[in-house]
């Protein structure tokens, strides 16, 4: 059996207030690859905290409108 050992790096970064980088900047440099791996945890972490509710809400309102 292979061991697949995955290294973390983690970094921390401050700015000034209105001078942060942007999200979409940022995954932009990103490789395809990672963004899908990205979207694929947050999916599996919406999926696992909303197991209880299935398909969409439907509602559905009646306005009737005043003859003016």
């Amino acid at each position: 059996m292979n061991n697949q050992l995955k290294m973390v790096q983690t970094s921390v970064h401050a700015y000034k207030l209105g001078n942060e980088p942007k999200d979409y900047e940022y995954w932009l440099t990103q490789p395809p690859i990672k963004r899908i791996e990205a979207v694929e945890i947050l999916r599996q972490q919406f999926i696992s905290e909303d197991e209880s509710k299935q398909g969409f809400q439907r509602v559905c309102r009646i306005v009737e409108l005043s003859q003016s």
